[in-house]
């Protein structure tokens, strides 16, 4: 998935005019994904302003450590079994704490942003909002994304043009909310080849006309259906329109 001429420029003169000179609050999984959006922070704008969290359920991710030295942003861990031990009791479904475990970071973080009075940025990028691979209110309910129209093809592009070690280049990508959980597997696909049948569906093709070696019509459809299914998740408010100017629709902000 190729990137566009001048897409790392823009990203950096939105985090500039969109942040200006707010506080940030950023979630880090020691994945990828937060760490471009560390990155780019820190690249645009001032690292005293750049508030970084670990929010492990159980024991932290290794690599949050080792994210945040490449970064040179340190972080705070917050704990955050005490704050799900109420759902556990009500449910077992791995899922749907998973879910609730999203929300519950969200809601640490904006309880911080109130505090700074700052904006959380959020880590999605364009494949996972596309899927609806994401939690409504949980990892979807920030104020930015900063990578939210880049594939994941094209976050790892960029990562290695600012030249990120190895080993958070090679790692599976994994929102790490349940044992053994990765991103590839959940999905049932790869990224390499989720990213083609997107970037065919962002030029209006039909399934058919995506044809690719080693993916099937089949897999095409399949994941047009995701796409499909999951547009309540890209959408903030669904309003009835009955005035003259309604929110969600005509009230342009």
């Amino acid at each position: 998935m190729e990137l566009l001429e001048g897409t790392t420029e823009v990203l950096d003169i939105f985090t500039k005019e969109f942040v200006s000179k707010k506080d940030v609050i950023l979630g880090i999984s020691g994945g990828i994904d937060s760490a471009l959006v560390g990155y780019i922070l820190k690249k645009n704008i001032s690292k005293e302003k750049i508030h970084l969290y670990s929010l492990p359920f159980g024991k932290e991710n290794r690599d949050v450590k080792k994210v945040s030295d490449f970064l040179k942003l340190p972080y705070e861990t917050i704990q955050m079994d005490k704050a799900l031990e109420f759902f556990k009791n009500t449910s077992k479904d791995a899922r749907l704490l998973g879910n609730i475990k999203a929300r519950l970071r969200m809601t640490y973080l904006y309880s911080v942003a109130n505090k700074y009075n700052g904006l959380v940025a959020g880590t999605s990028n364009k494949s996972e909002l596309l899927t609806g691979y994401f939690t409504k209110f949980g990892d979807g309910g920030s104020d930015f994304q900063i990578i939210g129209d880049l594939y994941k093809t094209q976050v790892y592009e960029i990562a290695r043009r600012y030249n990120f070690p190895d080993w958070l280049m090679t790692k599976s990508p994994s929102a790490d909310l349940w044992e053994g959980q990765t991103d590839e597997k959940e999905l049932g696909i790869s990224y390499q080849k989720l990213d083609k049948i997107l970037e065919c569906l962002e030029y209006l093709k039909t399934p058919e006309q995506c044809k690719f070696e080693g993916i099937s019509t089949k897999e095409v459809k399949r994941i047009y259906t995701l796409v499909q299914s999951s547009a309540h998740k890209r959408v903030n408010l669904y309003i009835p329109k009955v005035s003259f100017r309604s929110v969600g629709s005509d009230w342009m902000e």
